[in-house]
């Protein structure tokens, strides 16, 4: 495990306390919801947690978005319960065939943060850590043309984790609901070189 990296929302209220703190001489306590002192040292307060997408969205009640933003992605209170009701609400855990959709869901997309495995040489691919490589991969973070919003809503309504092997199949896909059926445009393909982002347009 000391090759996996987790990154989340707490880098960019990291970034964004550290560009504050500049601006006001470093002091910080002046900001509301910016850096303060603890201890002597310099503190930063997490004021959003958004990592995968569509992941809070889809399954944490609007209520408790704030509880997730102020917790450790890894130890949140909400999110991991509410994947696993959302989930078993639309599609049953179903004993005879083996499938518990909700648990499974909730092991692959909790804790809500992008996992890789700095000692794998394969591509990025979003899961791809969480599913062995199924997804294309098993560096895991996402690459830059990775559909991401497609790939969570193929898991949750449509029979993508029955094709990875994590969940035997449950005939319970809501097709109308399984993509965002937005393609990507050819122009926003990445490029050969760094950044590999394509020119705005």
């Amino acid at each position: 495990m000391n090759n996996v990296k987790r990154s989340n929302g707490t880098l960019l209220g990291v970034a964004a306390a550290l560009l504050l703190s500049g601006c006001n001489g470093g002091g910080g306590a002046s900001i509301p919801g910016g850096p303060g002192q603890v201890g002597g040292k310099q503190a930063y307060v997490q004021i959003e947690l958004l990592s995968r997408p569509a992941v809070k969205e889809v399954f944490e009640e609007f209520v408790d978005h704030q509880v997730t933003n102020a917790a450790e992605p890894y130890n949140d209170p909400t999110l991991q319960g509410q994947i696993v009701s959302f989930t078993d609400a639309l599609r049953p855990p179903n004993a005879q065939v083996g499938s518990d959709y909700g648990k499974a869901l909730a092991s692959v997309l909790y804790p809500n943060v992008y996992l890789v495995n700095l000692a794998s040489t394969s591509k990025a691919s979003y899961l791809g850590y969480e599913t062995n490589g199924a997804t294309g991969g098993t560096f895991g973070g996402r690459d830059i043309n990775d559909d991401v919003v497609d790939i969570s809503l193929g898991a949750l309504f449509g029979n993508t984790l029955s094709k990875l092997g994590l969940q035997p199949e449950d005939n319970e896909e809501n097709n109308c609901l399984s993509s965002d059926n937005v393609a990507q445009a050819p122009s926003q393909s990445k490029t050969a070189t760094f950044p590999y982002l394509p020119v705005p347009h």
